[in-house]
């Protein structure tokens, strides 16, 4: 499914040390920036990666000409003063980007709205639309943008008090009367994985307003430059690579970190371990009952994981106007009540970056939701993968009739290519699943009951999404350096 090349290969087996001041497990995203960081301030830093690419979701894979975006579809936060810009100026990245602008369409069975690419035009916008609600509208902004500063700051303030136990679904209500409102305001939910009568209002806020405010980009070349650009920089500033191998173990001495075993059997030692991987499995698989105290152990054993999808991915031969596609989620849901209703997310790069595709070609990217208990008992993958496929082409018929005579190339991926590929439990797109009881301080902490343990990435603080786990990565080398002194 995922990418054919390796932007550089792995440090030679010879050249590796005896002793890292720091090692990483895993690249995705967080774990990329974390050990770039790292290694920029000096210190020697393995990174450890099970597949044999950097990226985790945010890669690509090529079939026939067509470079296929694995999972992340744009990235928030790019802007000049935003996370990502200021995270890629600090370590001396360039980086070309595509500003999308409308930000995304939300198009429901009776009627669709765009949302622009400016927050004070989106809000003017609502206003316009639902002017009985002008007023709530302003106020409603006037909150969330308070809520999303005091998250991202990682401050505790009278703002986070008043909505760190309400679902979203509350924090609408509490506004607005108007359904239609709410369904609108709802509408971009699957970036995060949870409906609003779940979802967090603090995880909401992270995502909706750091897109509002900066709008989306898109990495020209693709969402694996914008991974190869870290990785290489991590290389520049003298990092060490393992690709195409798995940590088996970590190794502990008297509750204190002492390095990692690779499933080679090789030893590496350190003091200083961040996993960028799936949380569980980082404190039942890879460590002993007697390593890890029992509370923090019975914590994650009660937590919930994010959801998953199932994902469809076309190469689009010559002749088919897409023009009138619109990016965005195309909701199945009639009113406000029916909001957890299956969903596609439908994209079509090329009309961003067209070098993507061979001349005058085009690709065609659908994410589907479906709801948790769906993919629960499943015995044949096979089988529900082509079901789906079809199930998928239909439902796309429905906007592009002709669409099946011109499809050349044809990957999917099921919530068990996901866990292939990353890991992550059940093919969690989003680490922990953002509810009230597992966001804000009820999430895991990037600091463990393990001495020199540390955890990064959308199983810890500030939660999912790429700008989220580049402020983990890069707050986590911050807390590493700090102890360090």
């Amino acid at each position: 499914m995922l990418s054919d090349n390796s932007p550089v290969k792995s440090t030679k087996i010879d050249a590796l040390y005896s002793f890292y001041d720091v090692i990483v497990i895993g690249a995705g995203i967080a774990g990329l920036i974390c050990a770039a960081f790292l290694s920029k301030s000096g210190k020697k830093v393995l990174l450890v990666e099970q597949h044999f690419i950097p990226g985790g979701y945010c890669t690509s894979f090529k079939r026939k000409g067509f470079h296929f975006d694995a999972a992340v579809h744009h990235i928030g936060g790019c802007g000049k003063w935003s996370v990502v810009g200021r995270c890629f100026k600090t370590l001396g990245i360039e980086m070309d980007f595509y500003h999308l602008d409308p930000m995304d369409n939300l198009v429901f069975p009776s009627f669709s709205i765009e949302i622009p690419a400016d927050l004070d035009e989106y809000q003017l916008r609502l206003q316009t639309r639902y002017p009985h609600e002008s007023d709530n509208i302003k106020i409603f902004f006037q909150d969330f943008i308070k809520l999303y500063r005091a998250t991202f700051n990682n401050e505790k303030s009278q703002i986070i008090e008043k909505y760190k136990d309400m679902t979203y679904g509350m924090m609408l209500d509490h506004f607005f009367d108007d359904s239609e409102l709410k369904m609108v305001l709802s509408g971009q939910w699957g970036y995060i994985g949870l409906p609003p009568s779940k979802a967090s209002a603090l995880a909401m806020s992270q995502m909706m307003i750091n897109y509002l405010k900066d709008g989306a980009y898109f990495p020209k070349g693709g969402t694996q430059e914008f991974a190869n650009a870290i990785f290489r920089k991590f290389i520049d500033f003298g990092g060490h690579v393992m690709l195409s191998s798995k940590v088996k173990k970590i190794l502990i001495n008297k509750k204190f970190i002492a390095g990692v075993k690779l499933d080679n059997g090789k030893e590496i030692h350190s003091r200083v371990v961040v996993s960028n991987i799936d949380a569980r499995q980082t404190f039942y698989d890879l460590m002993d009952d007697n390593d890890v105290d029992v509370v923090y152990r019975k914590k994650i054993e009660g937590m919930k994981e994010s959801c998953t999808f199932f994902l469809l991915y076309l190469g689009i031969g010559k002749g088919i106007d897409l023009g009138n596609l619109k990016r965005g989620f195309y909701l199945s849901g009639s009113d406000y009540d029916s909001m957890e209703n299956e969903w596609l997310y439908i994209s079509v790069p090329t009309k961003i970056c067209p070098t993507l595709a061979p001349q005058n070609k085009q690709i065609v990217s659908l994410v589907v939701y479906k709801k948790d208990n769906f993919y629960k008992n499943v015995t044949d993958w096979k089988l529900l993968k082509q079901n789906m496929i079809t199930n998928t082409l239909e439902r796309l018929e429905g906007y592009l009739p002709d669409i099946k005579k011109y499809i050349e190339v044809i990957e999917a991926a099921t919530p068990k290519t996901l866990e292939r590929y990353t890991l992550n439990t059940n093919g969690a797109a989003y680490g922990w699943a953002v509810s009230t009881d597992q966001i804000w301080d009820q999430r895991l902490s990037p600091t463990t009951p393990v001495g020199g343990l540390y955890l990064t990435g959308h199983w810890t603080r500030p939660g999912p999404g790429i700008c989220a786990v580049v402020s983990s990565g890069w707050g986590v080398a911050n807390l590493i350096l700090e102890n360090w002194r």
